[in-house]
């Protein structure tokens, strides 16, 4: 071992330079740095160059103190117990001996922010420990301020990270929350909770900034919410919890949207301490309001003049019995459909039978194409006696048969998708199907039968309701002209009152009275008289 360069201690106050072994420096009893993370990359970079940046020491109690370089001298140790020391050199490292500063706490202390700052940074808890020391010594903010080149403002809120606990503390350590965004947090330093939901699971500054702002808001409403509920039961006005799902789907409701059973509006006041009533205080952002509510509107006769989807203990049991015929009804006709398809069957499900519905089937592929896709391949193939696919080779007799089975199941499969509830845009053909089979023999079963009577009475509002729009139609009515011209651009005919003193032509005699008129002349013949339609028509006999 290389003994240490001999020091002038005695005789020197002034700072100087010296080797020292660092397995002989002691480490600051109030060093700063309270962890000195991962020495190996240093270590290495010592054992082939050395220690080029000296330490800084502190002659105490015959020794000598380390103020700055702890790091340094740490892994310097280790690389000497491991034998990496690079050969030749001597195992001590420089270091910069501050007899000055013998003695002299808080000057050591300010060394270490200063030296520490300048390399790995500190954490933000260790800063904050670092300025407390500093005040223990007496220094006050802007004292501390000078020393370490930071601002006031910097030093205030490191000293406040002290006081805010050890979730403020790790948030600090971690990044997460800057010693800038402390400040922010000092109204909530008494509320433990809040604190934790401002910092937990935040990421960076901006996450605690939306969450301080969060907090802010709610401790607003509080505080608003406590003076309204002391200003309602002053005036002996009940404050009850908001429910669930208020407002629109809960069995309270609010005065101002009820009536009573003439359709008129309550008194708010009147009723606000009424048994039964209360207030609920809603809002937010420190808008905070009371609103008068009626426990159980139904009860009292009080009627909701807006929309909810609550629904009254009465109102549910009348849904699910209306729910339960609906489904009975569905399945009535289910079942009445089976019925109907094997009449379809014994019906039309003959070559000779099909014959009759041919015209028809020929127009309704012509006209609605479409239609035909609601065919089911199984009533086809019933109806036309075969594979409906085999209308690929089939003769002119085997395509009429296959068109007709169609057009059958077509009408079949609308009807049974309007039976069971499901929307159709050919929905008008069900009833003229319907009068169709009554017409040829078939007999609708109880449920068809009330069915039929609804669809019969939606077709007569239909037609009324066209009716109605045809005739307003005829006239476009003007607020400021009246009645204008129609969509001919006729306008309709107005009474002519004549000026008074005016007389009105005298009207020509009767001749026909008198006897002498002479006899109307006949009226030409037309020349083109209504030709015999029919009469050329060829004789369709064996072309079907």
């Amino acid at each position: 071992m290389t003994a240490p360069t001999k020091s002038r201690r005695a005789k020197k106050t002034a700072p100087y330079l010296a080797q020292l072994d660092p397995r002989e420096l002691v480490a600051h009893p109030t060093n700063l740095r309270t962890q000195l993370g991962d020495l190996t990359e240093l270590r290495a970079s010592i054992a082939a160059s050395g220690v080029l940046q000296a330490l800084t020491v502190v002659p105490e109690d015959g020794g000598m103190r380390i103020v700055a370089g702890h790091r340094r001298a740490a892994a310097a140790a280790e690389a000497i117990e491991a034998g990496e020391w690079p050969d030749g050199q001597p195992q001590t490292v420089p270091c910069l001996v501050r007899p000055d500063m013998e003695g002299l706490a808080p000057s050591q202390v300010v060394a270490m922010l200063i030296e520490n700052d300048q390399r790995a940074d500190l954490t933000e808890s260790e800063r904050a420990n670092g300025y407390a020391q500093l005040e223990l010594f007496g220094l006050d903010v802007a004292e501390i301020a000078r020393r370490t080149g930071r601002s006031q403002k910097h030093v205030k809120s490191a000293l406040k990270l002290k006081t805010l606990g050890d979730v403020a503390t790790e948030a600090a350590d971690s990044g997460k929350l800057t010693l800038e965004d402390v400040a922010a947090l000092e109204e909530f330093e008494d509320d433990p909770k809040a604190m934790e939901r401002i910092l937990k699971g935040v990421e960076s500054g901006w996450g605690v900034r939306h969450r301080v702002q969060e907090e802010k808001r709610k401790r607003d409403d509080k505080t608003a919410t406590e003076t309204l509920t002391e200003e309602l039961t002053a005036a002996g006005v009940r404050v009850l919890k908001k429910p669930k799902d208020w407002p629109w789907n809960c069995q309270m409701a609010k005065v101002e949207e009820l009536a009573d059973a003439d359709d008129q509006p309550l008194d708010v006041e009147a009723l606000k301490t009424v048994e039964g009533f209360g207030a609920v205080i809603e809002g937010s952002y420190g808008n905070m309001r009371a609103v008068i509510v009626c426990e159980d509107p139904e009860a009292h006769g009080y009627k909701r003049t807006k929309w909810t989807q609550y629904k009254s203990p009465a109102q549910k049991v009348a849904e699910e019995l209306k729910k339960r015929e609906v489904e009975e009804r569905r399945q009535k006709l289910l079942d009445a459909g089976e019925v109907r398809r094997r009449f379809l069957v014994e019906k039309w499900g003959s070559a000779k039978a099909a014959k009759t519905l041919l015209v028809d089937a020929m127009r309704a592929a012509v006209v609605m194409p479409g239609f035909f896709d609601r065919c089911e391949d199984e009533l086809v193939a019933a109806l036309a006696g075969g594979d409906p696919r085999d209308g690929q080779t089939a003769g002119i007799d085997r395509l009429n048969r296959l068109l007709v089975a169609r057009f059958v199941a077509a009408h079949e499969g609308n009807t049974a998708t309007v039976a069971a509830g499901r929307y159709s845009n050919r929905e008008h053909l069900v009833l003229p199907w319907l009068n169709r089979l009554v017409a040829e023999g078939y007999e609708l079963s109880a449920a068809e039968k009330t069915w039929h009577a609804e669809l019969v009475e939606e077709e007569e509002e239909r037609r009324l309701a066209q009716e109605q729009e045809d005739a307003e139609a005829e006239l476009e009515y003007d607020e400021a002209e009246g009645y204008v011209e129609d969509a001919e651009g006729v306008r309709p005919i107005e009474d002519v009152h004549l000026p008074e003193g005016d007389v009105e032509p005298a009207a020509e005699p009767d001749d026909a009275a008198d006897g002498d008129a002479e006899p109307e002349a006949e009226a030409e013949p037309d020349p083109c008289p209504e030709a015999d339609l029919d009469a050329a028509e060829p004789d369709a006999k064996g072309e079907e």
